[in-house]
Parts: C-alpha cells; structure tokens; sequence
C-alpha cells in the first residue's frame, strides 16, 4: 500500500458541519473543493486551470456552507479537487480518476500504479462517503428521517469541438426514480419570475449523480441534485442570494405529506 497521500499539515478530505437539534436536511458538495495533495506537486497543471470549473464547481461550497448555517442543516463538503479523484463517479468509472478534462491533459493521473489510485480511494473517496452516511445516521438516531440535497454548478456554456453552445437554465434539478424531492424543489424554484430551471437539465440524474444514487436512492430516502449556473453564483452576493432562497422554500418543501416516507426501488 501506498503511503498515505495527505501530510500531517494537511487538511481532512472534507469540510463538516453537524445538524442542529430537530433538522433532518443533508447537504453534500461533492466538488466544493479544488485542493491538490502536495505530494502531487499540482497534478502537472498549471494553478490557473485547478481554479477553472475543471476542478470543482465555482461556487457551490459557499451556497451550501451559507445554506447549512441558515437551515442548522447537516453539511459535508469535500475540500480536494475532482481532478484527484471524483467522489461523484463510481471507481472504476474512467472519470472517477480523470486522464483528460475538458480537452485539458492531466499528467500526474496517467499510469498510475494499483497502489497509487488505492491511496486516492482510501484517503479522499471513502472517508467523504463515509461521513455522508454517518450524518445521515446520526438524524436518524434523533427520530427523523433524513432528507438529502446535493449542490452543484455548470458553465454558462458547453464547449464542443465545433462550437459554443449556451446553456440557458438559471439552474437544473437532478433526479432519477424517485422525484419526491425533485418535483417540489422545481415547483419553487420556478415559482421565482423569469427563473429558467432544467428538469434533469444540464446533467440527467438517470446517468449522473453517482452520490446522490448512493446516500439517497439506495437508502430510500428524498434527495434531490441542484446545479446553479456558474455566472450566478461566482460572487459573494449570488451565493448569499441563492442560498437565502433556498433556505426560505426548503421548511415549506420538507413538510410536505411525500416527504416522510422511506421508499425502496
């Protein structure tokens, strides 16, 4: 085994607040975070691309760390980028551990050794997945049933070979089977005048949204993905905007009668 991949100067794989007393509400940011361990000297990029959305979601920590303090909700955030290894792709997945982003190279993520993705696994996959559950046991313990939200952010536009193609959502709403969540967060957010929201746009929760499949999905339990457009939230200001709006729906949302039942698919 690989030594561990974080010094002792480092900080832990994720950021956490606990739930206050009564709060049933799970929030993770899977790519809050664009961290890069210094034992992997950069990844072979230059600082500038890690701070692009190849290497997290601009925006989406300081909504859900505003969001969390508003609603004395749970809150796990992961602090390393996905460009060391993705915690919202399944391993095995080729974008679990990215060779190539955005057309981008990743040097340091090509060849590397059984050892050396066991590292990334154990040190930054795992413990993230791990303190997600253990949040979601500990509402449990206090007699309520847990309700999951996960925060993300997009580009404006989608960059292909041959062209640039604007995303026009203000934000989606990521869902696979079980659309409890899903409905009543679109509802109110397109209850906002002008307000532009995807259902499953611009990710399909069918095909993305490995975290939200295993914490909430799996366990039965509401959950729902909203990614925010980028533009939206890049200052201190969107963020404050969006997570006081979302703070303002969610009581409304979680009371609702389908939101208080453990479902199994």
């Amino acid at each position: 085994m690989a030594d561990s991949l974080l010094n002792d100067t480092e900080p832990g794989p994720f950021e956490l607040r606990r739930a206050g007393p009564g709060s049933r509400l799970l929030i993770h940011c899977d790519h809050g975070g664009n961290a890069i361990p210094q034992r992997l000297w950069g990844l072979g990029l230059r600082r500038d691309a890690i701070d692009r959305h190849i290497g997290w979601d601009i925006g989406a920590a300081a909504v859900s760390r505003y969001l969390a303090h508003r609603l004395s909700a749970a809150g796990v955030i992961a602090r390393y980028s996905r460009l060391v290894i993705d915690v919202n792709r399944a391993l095995g997945d080729p974008d679990n551990i990215a060779t190539t982003s955005d057309g981008i190279p990743i040097p340091a993520n090509v060849g590397l050794s059984a050892e050396d993705k066991a590292a990334r696994v154990a040190d930054l996959f795992w413990p993230y997945h791990q303190a997600i559950d253990w949040e979601l046991g500990l509402i449990r313990e206090a007699g309520h049933l847990p309700v999951v939200l996960s925060i993300h952010s997009f580009t404006p536009a989608l960059m292909t070979r041959t062209r640039v193609k604007p995303r026009p959502w203000h934000c989606g709403v990521m869902f696979s089977r079980d659309r409890r969540f899903g409905d009543h967060l679109i509802a109110a957010l397109r209850a906002v005048p002008g307000m532009i929201v995807g259902e499953n746009e611009p990710y399909s929760g069918i095909t993305h949204g490995y975290c939200a499949k295993l914490h909430g999905l799996a366990q039965g339990l509401p959950h729902a993905q909203i990614e925010i457009r980028q533009d939206l939230i890049c200052t201190e200001a969107g963020q404050i905007w969006w997570a006081d709006y979302l703070a303002q729906i969610m009581p409304v949302i979680l009371a609702q009668a389908d939101m208080n039942d453990v479902r199994h698919y």
